[in-house]
């Protein structure tokens, strides 16, 4: 389970990572507006990595973290939605986000399971 949570890391790191750089490249606030997604895609890489010799501690930080910001981006974009206020892809947003917060806390618990098992031993 532990190898499906660092592939599943570097996976949905690189879609982060990239989804954000091509939606803000060649804005003048790239950095400012992409910073929370690329650290957060940063965490799931160095967990990917951390997690071979340190065990499963390292994946619920990153994993936790990732949830976090989902939860965040999620609460923002459905606040279009609950007031129909207009904004493009309102719908998409939501629920990619409340897709990808349901993936961030599923992999969470798994680490901290597996967090639990590691300490039994």
């Amino acid at each position: 389970m532990k190898g499906l949570l660092q592939v599943l890391a570097v996976m949905i790191g690189f879609l982060v990572a990239s989804g954000e750089i091509a939606r803000r490249w060649g804005d003048a606030h790239f950095i400012p507006l992409a910073l929370d997604d690329l650290c957060i895609s940063a965490a799931l890489f160095w967990a990917a990595w951390r997690a071979r010799d340190h065990g499963p501690g390292p994946l619920v930080a990153a994993w936790g973290l990732f949830s976090g910001l989902m939860l965040m981006l999620l609460s923002v974009n459905a606040n279009y939605l609950i007031h129909d206020m207009p904004k493009a892809g309102r719908v998409f947003y939501t629920v990619i986000l409340a897709a990808m917060l349901g993936l961030g806390l599923w992999a969470t618990w798994r680490s901290l399971l597996l967090t639990e098992e590691r300490t039994r031993r």
